[in-house]
């Protein structure tokens, strides 16, 4: 049986998924932001009326909502039948991540490897969230919007927030591996 609990978090999931602020909805949907936060943080269930209201400001129907079959809790991925991530950096030159786990609907971690070819280098888009980086093979440099840079050898690890893109590039001599798990509110549409 769904818990008001549940239904808070699947409200304040999509609503972070479009990028909405809670005043964001409360606009939309004519109710105030502190009944929202508290139908979100599961203080209080929402009437029917409301979550109608609710949901249409988040753009989506009620039964999306409340159905028991909402999420899954399990994403397996298997490694032949995994793809590639196509992006493009903030220079336009192409960027390419195979898709290690594609992340649970709803979620807010995904795991990419990406490989490197020496002196390659990419500037990745600002964005909102946190990212992990394992430096698999080789050596590089990753770089913060903030000029702050950081070189990691094999097994190093580096974990930092995403709101000022960051550089990375391949510094050494022979092809460099990356494993980069991000967490964000808004996951990449894979």
């Amino acid at each position: 049986m769904l818990t008001k609990r549940e239904l808070g978090r699947r409200l304040r999931r999509t609503r972070f998924e479009r990028g909405l602020t809670l005043k964001d909805v409360a606009a939309r949907c004519g109710m105030s932001a502190t009944h929202i936060s508290e139908v979100e943080r599961g203080k209080t269930s929402p009437t029917i009326g409301a979550l109608q209201r609710i949901s249409k400001a988040l753009g989506e129907e009620p039964s999306y909502f409340v159905r028991e079959d909402f999420l899954p809790k399990f994403a397996v991925s298997r490694a032949a039948e995994r793809g590639d991530f196509f992006a493009a950096d903030k220079e336009g030159r192409p960027l390419t991540a195979g898709v290690l786990s594609p992340g649970l609907p709803g979620g807010t971690l995904q795991i990419f490897g990406t490989h490197i070819a020496p002196g390659e280098k990419i500037n990745v888009h600002p964005m909102i969230g946190e990212i992990a980086v394992i430096c698999m093979l080789g050596m590089v440099r990753i770089t913060a919007g903030s000029g702050e840079s950081h070189v990691l050898r094999e097994g190093d690890t580096i974990q930092m927030r995403l709101d000022e893109g960051y550089e990375r590039e391949n510094v050494g001599e022979d092809d460099a591996e990356l494993l980069a798990f991000i967490v964000s509110p808004r996951p990449f549409t894979i």
